[in-house]
């Protein structure tokens, strides 16, 4: 059996929830329901930190990456109204 341990600081613990509640907040008023999207970004904060090898600057480079798709989609949503 390994040692191994997986090590997250608090500080990275407290940005992921800090931005899942964020896009649930966004989520809620945009899209009436936060949850996919709050999942969506702690998705995304594990992707960096575990599969990309992200630090804490490159995962919120990640969710500004996702608030701009975000925008983007509703701007071209409103303009197909």
């Amino acid at each position: 059996m390994s040692n191994y341990r997986v090590h997250m600081p608090y500080t990275t613990i407290l940005l992921i929830i800090c931005c899942a509640a964020l896009f649930y907040r966004i989520g809620e008023s945009d899209y009436n329901g936060g949850t996919l999207l709050a999942l969506t970004s702690v998705a995304l904060w594990l992707l960096g930190i575990y599969a990309l090898g992200f630090g804490w600057l490159g995962n919120l480079l990640v969710q500004v990456g996702l608030l701009i798709a975000l925008t983007i989609w509703n701007m071209q949503r409103a303009q197909r109204r």
